[in-house]
């Protein structure tokens, strides 16, 4: 126990069977945002009020049946700023008889180490999307202009951002993280509305005439947008629509369609 409290990186507090605090460590105190002397003598809901119930409630639980509890705590204290993250866990302290005299909490913050995984996260889609798109590219350049120096540049990239891909998810891999890409929520739901399972048999409407023949032209979603005046969501909404009018997956393939179909000019 001296060890523990000496800690500064292991929080450790002692607490009574009415759950107030009796004693707590410095690496605690400033994991709350509250001086050690404040906690003495209050429960966790006088500190920080109605956020703290579940911790009380796994504190009681502790008193009363004298097992060990572990808790996942994601919440934002109100003395500090922004959402932290806390792995608690909770042991009964006995008398010489058996029966629990207090609980020692110790905690552990890993709001850093959540926030570094949410950029990987982010850093590894990111690479993904930016190495598809160059890809794209790549193959829409090669088709409309044959091997350039553009295409060797573009090559170039691809292999760069696939050796960072490489890099990142080596460090995902580590005994810390569990990092996985995950799209947004919102770009589910668009995803899901522009690519619905059925083959659209319409002909081209004016405006996807105009859409892929800037794709042609190789423009990339962005600028589609802002010479169509419209958002780049709905830029790709129509590069979708477009692509599961004809069944074809890749844009490439779709100019190369278009042109030798002769419905946009090369």
């Amino acid at each position: 126990m001296p060890t523990l409290f000496a800690s500064s990186v292991v929080g450790v507090a002692v607490l009574d069977l009415r759950l107030r605090y009796r004693a707590i460590n410095g690496a605690l105190a400033r994991m709350n945002g509250v001086p050690a002397a404040n906690h003495v003598g209050r429960r966790p809901r006088h500190i920080f009020g109605e956020v703290a119930t579940k911790v009380e409630g796994v504190i009681d639980h502790v008193v009363r049946s004298g097992k060990p509890l572990s808790l996942d705590v994601t919440l934002q204290l109100p003395q500090r700023p922004g959402v932290g993250r806390w792995l608690e866990s909770f042991s009964a302290i006995r008398d010489t008889k058996g029966d629990v005299t207090q609980v020692v909490a110790v905690v552990l913050e890993v709001t850093k180490r959540q926030n570094l995984e949410r950029s990987l996260n982010h850093l590894v889609g990111s690479l993904l999307h930016v190495r598809t798109t160059m890809n794209e590219e790549l193959e829409l350049n090669r088709i409309i202009n044959g091997q350039n120096e553009h295409s060797e540049l573009l090559s170039q990239s691809i292999e760069l951002a696939s050796q960072c891909i490489k890099e990142v998810q080596v460090l995902c891999q580590g005994p810390h993280f569990q990092t996985s890409v995950k799209l947004p929520q919102n770009e589910r739901r668009d995803e899901k509305n522009c690519a619905p399972n059925k083959v659209d048999a319409r002909p081209l409407s004016p405006r996807e005439r105009g859409v892929l023949q800037l794709l042609a032209d190789g423009k990339n979603n962005k600028e589609v947008g802002a010479l169509l005046g419209i958002s780049v969501r709905t830029a790709e909404c129509y590069r979708a629509r477009l692509m599961r009018k004809v069944e074809i997956h890749s844009l490439a393939h779709l100019v190369r369609f278009a042109v030798r179909n002769r419905i946009v000019e090369a």
